[in-house]
């Protein structure tokens, strides 16, 4: 991603990469949710939001029932605002669980 993309990148990427997955036909999916991406971070580049954080984990969690009997594992990962981190990885679970 270009420095600065935001969300709408973030969701126009999406389309293709879940694309890719779904021709792939995965039996198992991981899921690594760093929260570096996100706007206010200190060595990112990125504007993400939580939101483009949550899309990811229902579309994954969608694809991973679609594919592979719902295997799917999530991970914390980098990120180093912890305000970021807990509005991320909360909206991360959120979405997991709504997805369920």
């Amino acid at each position: 991603m270009p420095p600065e993309a935001g969300d709408d990148r973030f969701f126009a990427a999406w389309e293709q990469a879940e694309a890719f997955i779904d021709r792939q036909r995965p039996e198992f999916i991981l899921f690594q949710c760093g929260a570096d991406s996100i706007a206010g971070d200190p060595i990112t580049h990125l504007r993400y939001t939580p939101a483009a954080h949550a899309h990811a984990a229902q579309r994954l969690c969608a694809l991973a029932a679609r594919h592979c009997d719902g295997r799917l594992l999530a991970m914390g990962g980098g990120g180093y605002n912890r305000d970021n981190l807990a509005r991320a990885w909360c909206a991360v679970l959120a979405a997991m669980a709504g997805a369920n």
